[in-house]
């Protein structure tokens, strides 16, 4: 009964498993045309602590959607935290799932947003 046991824990443990991965640490992220000649990122007011995410959803074994994307990730910060430009960024992609039920591949981006721009 105990090895029984043991076998579905351990069944259990890896079905409802998944996978992070830290993609890097970086200190200016952007998707978006800025110069920073012409701006002191230092002295900017930052929105702390955002993060933004393009997730794709796998639903039996299909996959809603297209594929995620860094970009996508970025571009959903920067809109949140209305600015152009990142800084203290980190990058993580992620799955996990539950076969023949549901599961979900993502990237996350989190740090802060800078506003470069005037208008």
């Amino acid at each position: 009964m105990k090895n029984f046991l043991l076998i579905i824990i351990v069944f259990l443990s890896v079905l409802f498993s998944g996978c992070t991965v830290r993609h890097g640490d970086f200190t200016v992220i952007s998707n978006k045309l800025t110069r920073l000649s012409e701006f002191e990122v230092d002295k900017a007011n930052r929105v702390k602590n955002v993060t933004g995410k393009d997730v794709q959803h796998i639903i039996i074994f299909i996959p809603t959607g297209g594929p995620p994307t860094v970009e996508a990730a970025v571009d959903d910060a920067l809109e949140k935290g209305d600015g152009d430009l990142m800084t203290d960024a980190v990058i993580h992609c992620w799955n996990w799932y539950i076969p023949y039920i549901y599961g979900q591949v993502g990237w996350s981006v989190k740090g802060d947003v800078v506003k470069t721009r005037k208008n």
